[in-house]
């Protein structure tokens, strides 16, 4: 371990330690000599990154890493961030690929990265949707608070709308079942429900609060793009809306053996009405 892995390390023990951490509990969690322990320590004061109490010899870090940690979120963009990825699932799966943020209690494309098909599903950029149907919508949705979810399905349910593109019948409870369902295995997949003929799966994006902020989803054509195909594709979707999330300062948990059964748990529990 270089001295840089040891200072990052260091840093995360006291961000994570609750309170004030002594020489001896840092090097005995790190496994690192408490020698090199203090050198570390007191470079970091210098800078003015940790602080040592007189008095209890223990050392927590300042308002100085928290403006540096401010500062990097500032410069995070999320369109930035995302397109590469966005870019490399068009390209494995030959379908159109977007980015969708959460924007109050609406939904909107801000990248897309058409198919190279000439039949493929135009994803509209800029334009705003509701939560609470396709993949896109009801990948962020369910991951939404508990009363943002609440007032979601109150709008729904104010619409008179009671069926989806393809005919399906569209309730309040079909919708709940569906927000568990996308909770337990981490993606949404839906076909004919903004469009009829058009299928798409789409994964949640998280931020260093572990609010959703978003979902990036891969859709085409039904007759191309169905379920099957779709499903096949989830685990790589959820693969890379973690990768986006991490970059944006969520905390995800270990990869599971079955991404496709369940990615990573955020947000809230199921909700009843």
């Amino acid at each position: 371990m270089n001295t840089a892995e040891r200072v990052v390390d260091i840093l995360d023990l006291l961000a994570s330690a609750g309170g004030p951490s002594g020489i001896s509990d840092i090097s005995r969690q790190l496994k690192i000599g408490k020698n090199n322990i203090f050198r570390i320590l007191s470079a970091l004061e210098d800078k003015g990154w940790v602080h040592q109490d007189l008095d209890t010899r223990r050392y927590s870090l300042t308002g100085a890493v928290a403006e540096v940690a401010f500062r990097a979120l500032a410069q995070l963009d999320i369109q930035r961030v995302s397109l590469p990825y966005l870019r490399e699932l068009q390209s494995v799966t030959g379908e159109t690929s977007a980015l969708h943020i959460k924007v109050e209690l609406q939904r909107m494309c801000i990248s897309c990265v058409p198919s190279s098909n000439s039949i493929r599903h135009m994803v509209e950029v800029g334009a705003g949707s509701p939560l609470w149907y396709g993949s896109g919508g009801k990948a962020i949705l369910a991951f939404m608070p508990e009363d943002e979810i609440k007032a979601v399905l109150d709008i729904f349910a104010g619409s008179g709308v009671s069926e989806l593109a393809s005919g399906q019948t569209v309730t309040v409870k079909w919708l709940l079942e569906q927000l568990d369902l996308i909770r337990n295995q981490g993606f949404a997949l839906a076909a004919g429900e903004r469009f009829a003929g058009a299928c798409g799966v789409s994964a949640p994006i998280f931020n260093h609060t572990q609010n959703v902020i978003g979902c990036i989803s891969v859709s085409g054509p039904e007759a191309r793009f169905g379920r099957e195909k779709a499903l096949d594709y989830s685990g790589l979707i959820v693969e890379k809306a973690r990768h986006i999330s991490s970059i944006m300062g969520a905390k995800t948990e270990t990869e599971p053996d079955n991404v496709e059964a369940k990615a990573y748990s955020a947000g809230p529990q199921p909700v009843r009405y």
